[in-house]
């Protein structure tokens, strides 16, 4: 749609503005959020750039505005040639439980099974370097769950999310992999070599990969953090299966302590309980005090604490997913 356009917006038309306010000054997660109304009453390009102008006030003219819709296309165009659909924060294919979080994305980025979205999400979350103990055990859990209906999610990287999504060396079916780059990162080698790899076989295994980032961006220290944010937006569930007190696993759960959401956490056994690399697991084991104190966070209101001792607390998780996975139990 040109600008000047009077007409009521398609679904791309819509996605087109999002992206087009996305690339401006000021216009955060957090401000798009707030201005969703605004948008949904907007017949055409020029009345939510009037709409919004004392959101976007000094920090960007007419010229900014063509430029960003300039870059829409591009990006648009990039989704089209490589298969990736691009959610924006109106469509109704959106996950509405992303509109939990504090800062949700614009835009949702899909390359994949778009439709596993809608199954019961388990984020297993953990270290990069775990014992023997925590490498059986998140093969396990993935293996069980994915048996079950729900979708295994997580960044693939080393350590316990790999064991996860690959418990019997093939990627388990439904999986949903949360990346922290463009999803041409196949094409173009955006990310290291053995994420590049993960997730090809992950929608070789008929599987899903997301991302807030635009086709083209490349993976680095501060998108992977990122990305841990989006997986406890997408994830109706988490549990940490192994984890020290310092260790990555707290960026995800600290996005989770707004949300009402379910953090479980792995019981370690006696003999292993005070060996550090089951640090988190033990502040957790304390309560609410114990989830701020990981997380890092000044509340944590939201979740609803579930230990897990034995493969016998799985139902119970089963049970606090969404309905759809509990008939399959």
């Amino acid at each position: 749609m040109r600008l000047g356009g009077k007409h009521r917006m398609s679904k791309d038309d819509t996605l087109r503005i999002v992206l087009a306010l996305s690339s401006l000054r000021g216009i955060g997660p957090a401000t798009m959020k707030k201005s969703l109304g605004k948008i949904r009453a907007a017949m055409s390009e020029p009345d939510i750039f009037q709409a919004l102008a004392p959101v976007i006030g000094k920090k960007a003219g007419e010229a900014e505005w063509v430029a960003g819709l300039g870059e829409a296309d591009r990006v648009m165009a990039r989704c089209e040639e490589v298969g990736i659909v691009a959610l924006s924060m109106l469509d109704p294919a959106y996950p509405a439980r992303l509109l939990e979080m504090r800062k949700p994305p614009a835009v949702l980025y899909c390359r994949g099974r778009a439709e596993l979205l809608e199954r019961p999400t388990l984020g297993v979350i953990g270290t990069r370097k775990p014992t023997r103990i925590g490498e059986v055990a998140a093969a396990r859990i993935g293996a069980h769950f994915s048996s079950h209906g729900v979708s295994i999610c997580n960044g693939l990287a080393d350590g316990i999310d790999i064991c996860s999504m690959k418990p019997e060396g093939e990627i388990v079916p439904g999986a949903v992999a949360v990346m922290a780059a463009g999803l041409d990162l196949i094409e173009e080698k955006l990310a290291p070599e053995r994420i590049v790899t993960r997730a090809t076989r992950v929608l070789e295994a008929g599987g899903l990969l997301v991302t807030d980032a635009a086709p083209g961006a490349r993976e680095d220290q501060y998108a992977v953090i990122a990305s841990c944010g989006l997986q406890a937006g997408l994830s109706h569930a988490l549990l940490l299966v192994q984890s020290p007190v310092d260790g990555g696993s707290r960026f995800t759960v600290a996005e989770a302590c707004d949300q009402p959401r379910v953090i479980a956490y792995l019981v370690p056994p006696t003999a292993e309980a005070s060996d550090p690399v089951f640090g988190a697991n033990a502040l957790l084991a304390t309560g609410p005090d114990g989830l701020q104190k990981f997380a890092q966070v000044k509340s944590a209101k939201g979740p609803t604490l579930v230990p897990i001792n034995s493969r016998a607390d799985y139902a119970s998780i089963l049970r606090l997913l969404e309905p759809s996975a509990t008939s399959l139990v």
